[in-house]
């Protein structure tokens, strides 16, 4: 199995990808709210399944499998590295370091640590703000298949938030965030197709996108917002239109077969 292909460094990728859940910070880019605190006032939140909950602090074993992992050229444990450096847990912060690992892992071809290093411009960890720059690096990484990135360029693309405003692009790029799996994403292509935004009005389109994001592992604010949305469209829709949306549904759930149906990625901040 995939999951127990071993690194150069003797361990398995399963194993990476649990210390990355345990060293991860924030996945989702969401731009924020006029009246939040300032960006540079705030740290990305962390990872554990809920978005306020505090990351699970690793032993230094596990940093140590890490480091063998970064000694052997893992790029993905070279991304976990700079994680930590972000984190502050188990090494000391140090946005310099999280950078120079970042790019370390750029160079090894990761397409998380391009997300990651566009989020330190982001939110100006260890370098000036800079939202231009952070788009150009969430570009290359959702060319690289980032589904995080993905969502992160439709966002910016729809706020002209770093790049000149580009609703044709955001379209297109949430309909491949959400056709990789991304929870998130669905919700906007189902808001698209229940106002004919940009697309045809189709209600049984809207309703089953709902359906296949209900099944993903989303966050208990994202599954009420969900169900809010499923009530009232259901009130615009007979009961054998709903029976032809949880059908197209199937169909959309086969078609992304294989994708993380989660809005969280382990190993991204």
């Amino acid at each position: 199995m995939a999951s127990m292909t071993k690194t150069k460094a003797g361990i398995t990728m399963k194993e990476l990808r649990l210390l990355a859940g345990a060293l991860a910070a924030s996945a989702v880019l969401v731009l924020p709210a006029a009246n939040a605190a300032p960006v540079e006032d705030r740290q990305p939140n962390v990872i554990d399944g809920s978005p306020s909950a505090g990351v699970a602090t690793p032993d230094q074993g596990d940093l140590d499998i890490v480091l063998r992992a970064v000694e052997a050229g893992n790029a993905e444990a070279m991304n976990i590295l700079g994680v930590a450096y972000v984190v502050g847990t188990p090494v000391p912060r140090d946005y310099a370091k999280a950078l120079f690992w970042f790019q370390k892992a750029i160079d090894g071809g990761s397409a998380t640590a391009m997300n990651n290093f566009a989020t330190m411009y982001l939110f100006g960890l260890g370098v000036p703000r800079n939202s231009a720059h952070a788009f150009r690096w969430l570009e290359r990484s959702a060319a690289s298949g980032n589904v995080h990135s993905m969502y992160s360029v439709a966002v910016m693309a729809d706020e002209g938030f770093g790049t000149s405003r580009d609703p044709r692009l955001a379209r297109a790029m949430f309909r491949k965030a959400a056709e990789s799996g991304y929870a998130p994403a669905m919700v906007r292509v189902s808001d698209d197709y229940a106002r004919g935004s940009g697309v045809r009005l189709d209600l049984v389109e809207a309703y089953a996108w709902l359906l296949v994001a209900l099944e993903a592992n989303t966050s208990e604010d994202l599954q009420m917002s969900l169900l809010s949305r499923m009530e009232r469209l259901e009130a615009r829709l007979a009961p054998t239109r709903r029976d032809a949306a949880r059908v197209r549904a199937t169909q959309l759930a086969a078609m992304m077969k294989g994708a993380p149906l989660s809005d969280r990625a382990a190993n991204v901040i």
